[in-house]
C-alpha cells in the first residue's frame, strides 16, 4: 500500500500583511483573514519574504501594506511584479487607539497595519511610475539647491551684521550678481579667521549658483521634450505659471485623468478646508493640514499674479474680500486656478482670461 502525502494548500484563502518598514529590517506582522498568525522580524528585502510568504501560505491571496516614508516605493513595485497586491498608505490613515499612541514601537505599528488593512480599513496612496518618479526626483532637486543657496546668503548676511556691514537692499532679495560677489570677496572683516570664513562661504554660493543653472538647463531640456512639451505650454497660458510651476505641476500630478472628480485634485494639493459637521451643524476649519506643500505654495503666489493679469480673477478676489480676509480670499483664488488647471489639462485646451465661470 503506497503512502499517500498531502500538503497545505491556501487557495482562495486570504493572508493579510503590516510591514513596518526600517532601513535594514521589517518588522512584520500576518493575519488570516482578521485572525492574527504571528509576527517576526526580517532584512529588507522583498525577494526573500515573497519566498517566504509562497513557503508557508502556498497559493493564497496575498494583501500587503506599508506606510509611506523614506524608503519610497520600490519594494510596491517589486510585490506587484511578483503579482502580489501590495498598498502604500498615508500614516495618518492607520486607525490608532490611545493605548496604540502611548505603546507606540515597531512590533505595534506593523500589526496595527495588519489589523487595519484585514479589516478592510485602509487605501492606497497613488504610486507614481518610475519615470515620472524620476522626472520628479530633478524637478524637487531644483527647488532644494535654491533653498540650499538662499540658507548661505543668509550666513552671509549675518556674518556681515555681526561685524557692522549691512548688504544693500537690493541684494537682500535679488539675485547675487557676479560683480555683487566680487565687491563680497574684496570686503575685509579685519580679522583672520572671519574673513577665511566669508571666503569660504562666498565659494559655497558660487557652488550652488553653479549646480542651479545646470538644473535649470536639465530642465528646460524636459521641458522641450514630447512628454512635456505641448501640457507645459497650455499650463503656462494660465497668468501667474511660468515654465517651473508648469513642470511641477506636471510631474507632482501625474496624469490628471488618474482623478475623478475635481475634489480629488483638491484634497491633494490641500486648497479644501476643514470640515466638523454633525447633524444640523455644520463648521466650516482652516485649511486642511494634509497638503502637498509644495503645488500649494506655488498656486498660491501664482494667485497673487493671476489677480493682476486676469480681471475675472480680480472680480472674484474683491468679491471675496468683501466677507473675508485678503489672505483667505487669495486662497479662494488659488482654488479657482486649480481648477481650471485641472480643466485645461482633461480638455486640452488654453487658458482664456475675463471668464467668470
Amino acid at each position: 500500500m503506497s503512502n499517500i502525502r498531502e500538503t497545505v494548500d491556501f487557495s482562495g484563502e486570504q493572508i493579510n500583511v503590516g510591514i513596518d518598514v526600517h532601513l535594514k529590517h521589517w518588522n512584520v506582522t500576518i493575519f488570516h483573514n482578521q485572525v492574527y498568525l504571528r509576527k517576526f522580524q526580517q532584512e529588507s528585502n522583498p525577494g526573500i519574504f515573497i519566498k517566504h510568504l509562497r513557503h508557508h501560505y502556498p497559493n493564497a491571496n496575498f494583501r500587503l501594506a506599508y506606510e509611506a516614508g523614506f524608503s519610497g516605493f520600490w519594494a510596491q513595485r517589486i510585490f506587484s511584479e511578483s503579482g502580489i497586491d501590495c498598498l502604500v498608505v498615508n500614516a495618518a490613515d492607520v486607525p490608532q487607539t490611545d493605548k496604540g499612541i502611548r505603546t507606540k514601537n515597531d512590533v505595534n505599528d506593523s500589526r496595527r497595519i495588519g489589523a487595519a488593512l484585514a479589516g478592510g480599513m485602509l487605501e492606497g496612496i497613488y504610486v507614481p511610475s518610475l519615470i515620472q518618479e524620476s522626472d520628479r526626483s530633478l524637478v524637487r532637486y531644483r527647488y532644494r539647491i535654491a533653498r540650499d543657496l538662499n540658507r548661505c546668503k543668509s550666513r552671509i548676511k549675518s556674518l556681515l551684521y555681526k561685524f557692522g556691514i549691512t548688504i544693500p537692499p537690493i541684494f537682500t532679495k535679488g539675485k547675487w550678481t557676479r560683480a555683487f560677489l566680487l565687491r563680497l570677496k574684496s570686503t575685509q572683516l579685519g580679522f583672520e579667521h572671519a574673513d577665511l570664513t566669508l571666503k569660504r562661504m562666498i565659494r559655497q554660493v558660487e557652488y550652488f549658483q553653479g549646480q542651479l543653472l545646470e538644473i535649470s538647463r536639465d530642465l528646460r531640456a524636459m521641458l522641450r521634450s514630447t512628454v512635456y512639451a505641448q501640457q507645459a505650454s497650455l499650463l503656462m497660458t494660465v497668468p501667474g505659471i511660468g515654465a517651473l510651476t508648469a513642470l511641477t505641476l506636471l510631474s507632482e500630478l501625474g496624469d490628471v485623468k488618474r482623478f475623478r472628480t475635481f475634489y480629488q485634485p483638491n484634497a491633494f494639493v490641500g486648497l479644501c478646508p476643514t470640515e466638523f459637521s454633525s447633524g444640523d451643524s455644520e463648521r466650516v476649519g482652516p485649511l486642511t493640514p494634509r497638503h502637498h506643500s509644495l503645488l500649494r505654495s506655488l498656486l498660491t503666489e501664482a494667485a497673487w499674479t493671476a489677480i493682476r493679469l486676469d480681471p475675472a480673477m480680480l472680480l472674484a478676489y474683491n468679491e471675496y474680500k468683501k466677507r473675508m480676509s485678503g489672505k483667505r480670499a487669495i486662497i479662494r483664488i488659488a482654488r479657482k486656478m486649480l481648477n481650471r488647471i485641472y480643466y485645461i489639462l482633461l480638455k486640452q485646451q488654453g487658458y482664456e482670461k475675463g471668464i467668470i465661470k
